[in-house]
C-alpha cells in the first residue's frame, strides 16, 4: 500500500510538472521565442557589396530583411 502511494505521489508530481511546461507560450521557463528578424539596417548584411541592406518593420515581429542590388 506504501509503495502504491509513493507510485502515485512521483506520478502526480511528473504530469504536474508537465502542465506547467505546457501552459501558455512561456512555459515554466519564462523564456519568450524571439521571432525579430531585425533591429537596424546592419543587421541584414548579406556581405555583398553591390546590394543594399534594408530592414523592413525593425524590432518587430513583422521585421525582414531586403537585400535589394543597386542598380546604377
Amino acid at each position: 500500500m506504501k509503495t502504491m502511494l509513493i507510485v502515485s505521489l512521483l506520478l502526480g508530481i511528473v504530469i504536474l510538472m508537465g502542465i506547467l511546461i505546457a501552459v501558455g507560450p512561456q512555459g515554466l521557463t519564462g523564456a519568450v521565442v524571439n521571432d525579430v528578424a531585425c533591429f537596424e539596417d546592419a543587421d541584414c548584411n548579406d556581405n555583398i557589396a553591390a546590394t543594399e541592406d534594408i530592414c523592413r518593420n525593425p524590432g518587430t515581429e513583422y521585421s525582414l530583411c531586403v537585400n535589394k542590388k543597386i542598380v546604377g
